[in-house]
């Protein structure tokens, strides 16, 4: 694949967009990439690599191409991608927090027993 210039200022800008539409913070979409709360807010002076954008993408719903703003995006009323709730807290990477409490591995685990049922019939 050729070398991309990215745009940090668009990146971001892009990424912010995303976040919203998911009603997520920077530093939340951070945190799900299994990355420092912080680190997309560095990405004003430094481009992340390819593979830390993907993972960002992946937890936007969007891809690649989409969140560097190299593939036209729909228009505003058009929705992202839906996020896998599944992918995001089955990653044991992740930590979770609601309200602004940690939640405790057991509180995870009866999470994840509480989704897997509502859609055991479904063939989750």
């Amino acid at each position: 694949m050729a070398f991309m210039k990215l745009d940090n200022g668009e990146l971001l800008k892009n990424i912010r967009r995303f976040a919203k539409k998911n009603g997520l913070t920077l530093a939340e979409v951070a945190t799900l990439a299994g990355l420092s709360a912080s680190a997309i807010y560095s990405w004003k002076k430094h481009t992340p690599s390819v593979g830390t954008l993907k993972e960002v993408a992946q937890v936007l719903g969007t891809n690649y191409t989409k969140l560097v703003g190299k593939e036209k995006l729909k228009h505003k009323s058009d929705k992202a991608s839906a996020v896998d709730l599944k992918k995001i807290i089955e990653n044991r990477k992740n930590d979770f927090e609601y309200g602004g409490q940690p939640v405790t591995p057991e509180q995870l685990k009866i999470i994840r027993n509480v989704l897997k049922t509502m859609f055991k019939n479904q063939g989750l």
